[in-house]
């Protein structure tokens, strides 16, 4: 019966992790000569991801846990 309780509370860490992952805090989006250059996503696990309009830059991802 133990192990069926491990296994149950180890899903639950697992489903707050994908919760706070998945909740955005912040949206920043930054302009320059009325076109938009970078949109900044901050996320409550702490994971942000900037995005850039110039599609020769790659999206950026920090504090990826």
């Amino acid at each position: 019966m133990t192990q069926h309780t491990d296994i149950v509370k180890k899903q639950k860490i697992i489903l707050e992790q994908e919760r706070l992952d998945n909740s955005i805090n912040f949206i920043e989006v930054r302009f320059k000569d009325s076109k938009w250059t970078t949109e900044t996503t901050g996320y409550n696990s702490g994971r942000v991801v900037i995005k850039y309009n110039d599609k020769r830059k790659k999206d950026k991802i920090e504090n990826e846990i």
